[in-house]
């Protein structure tokens, strides 16, 4: 056996007591509609359907993408400012 095959085969060896970074859920990263749509049991499959989209694309969002948001508030009954204030906003119209 080579030596640089024998290092590999050290086991138990004691590791530091470094605390691990915790990982948050990825509800604390999405914004208050995108909650919503993962809050209500069947409603994000319903969304990803509706644009012809996979569920996994639309479970990566933290926010309803701005060129699918017409879309989303017809679906979801909602005004555009209600999903994007930041784009379809008071301030942004003037």
């Amino acid at each position: 056996m080579s030596m640089s095959a024998a290092v590999h085969r050290v086991k138990n060896v004691p590791r530091k007591n470094v605390p691990r970074k915790r990982r948050g859920s990825r509800t604390h990263r999405r914004d208050a509609i995108m909650q919503e749509v993962y809050s209500q049991r069947g409603l994000a499959s319903r969304v990803a359907e509706h644009l012809g989209l996979s569920n996994q694309v639309v479970s990566a969002w933290k926010r309803v993408p701005a060129h699918h948001v017409l879309r989303i508030a017809t679906l979801l009954e909602l005004s555009p400012e209600q999903i994007r204030p930041d784009i379809f906003g008071e301030k942004r119209r003037r």
